[in-house]
């Protein structure tokens, strides 16, 4: 039989140079440099009920579109970093899970860089291309995040600011508070300041090109950069839209052909009603309580199988999440 209870997705903790160890508001203070959590890929596992310690792969490739949703078809398209189609031998044999979830934690800037779409990342990389949006958990005072440029330049004089390191002093940073959602389409030149706490929903890839990265030697990948970078002006932060479906009151954050994604609000009890089309994640941001018998709290990432019969949603107490799915 098929998974028909939410499925807790195991954290997934990796350092990053630009990492911190304060991981509020989710999590302890951590004794090492954590940047990134990542919860929904095909290595990750279950923690909880009958199918705890099977991989997300495993699960997908056993139970397919009972668990994924009656439109779900096997795909080719495998997770890649920058370079490394030139190095892989071979495809994994996992299906393909198309929606990563991570939280995010700096302590200093990211890199200055950019992210191809799909139709550059097929020909280029073989893998998938990155869309993604950000959803603020935290901002000390003054944190940004950088969206595009003050002012317009041509191809050239972006690869000579990049190659001269002046492109830092070209980004134009917006201030970003609590609640706020950024929406980031291929093509957009960014970084991500210190001092912040995001929730990340994106593609599954890894595909990242950086122009810039503040003195650490890591590889830069000027070229590609140039070659994708949208060079338009960025429309900014998202403003949400209300809606109330299901018995369930919420805010569409953003939608593309790869995710939605939705801000929920929920004191009191209801049936969540579970789509036979598709599959939901629900990302646990404030709140504690049970989701058909399983307990969640914050920081906690349920995989809601595509299913018909609903599940009870029981709230302690005022619990905030978002929903994301492929619409």
């Amino acid at each position: 039989m098929p998974p028909s209870y939410p499925l807790r997705l195991a954290p997934s903790w990796r350092e990053k140079i630009w990492g911190s160890t304060d991981l509020a508001p989710l999590f302890g203070p951590q004794t090492r440099r954590i940047g990134e959590v990542w919860y929904s890929f095909e290595q990750n596992t279950v923690t909880n009920g009958p199918w705890a310690g099977q991989t997300l792969g495993e699960l997908m490739t056993r139970h397919g579109a009972a668990l994924m949703g009656e439109g779900w078809r096997p795909s080719r398209l495998r997770r890649r970093s920058a370079g490394e189609a030139a190095r892989s031998t071979g495809h994994s044999s996992e299906p393909y899970f198309p929606i990563l979830v991570k939280f995010l934690f700096t302590s200093e800037k990211l890199s200055v860089q950019v992210h191809p779409d799909d139709a550059y990342a097929l020909a280029r990389e073989d893998g998938p291309g990155k869309t993604e949006m950000w959803y603020v958990l935290r901002a000390d005072p003054g944190a940004a995040i950088a969206l595009g440029l003050t002012e317009a330049l041509d191809p050239d004089q972006l690869r000579q600011a990049a190659t001269s390191g002046e492109i830092a002093r070209y980004l134009r940073w917006v201030p970003v508070q609590p609640g706020d959602a950024i929406f980031s389409p291929p093509g957009t030149l960014h970084s991500i300041g210190g001092g912040l706490a995001l929730c990340e929903i994106q593609q599954n890839s890894d595909l990242t090109y950086r122009f810039h990265d503040f003195g650490r030697p890591r590889p830069l990948h000027i070229d590609q950069a140039v070659e994708v970078t949208q060079l338009a002006p960025f429309s900014g932060p998202q403003h949400p839209v209300a809606f109330r479906r299901d018995g369930l009151d919420g805010e569409t954050l953003a939608v593309c052909e790869h995710f939605a994604v939705e801000r929920l609000r929920r004191a009191v009890p209801v049936d969540y009603r579970p789509e036979p089309a598709r599959f939901h994640l629900l990302v646990f941001l404030e709140g504690s309580g049970k989701l058909g018998g399983e307990g969640y709290q914050p920081g906690d990432v349920y995989l809601m199988p595509a299913a018909r019969e609903p599940f009870s949603w029981r709230p302690g107490g005022e619990t905030l999440a978002l929903r994301t799915y492929v619409p």
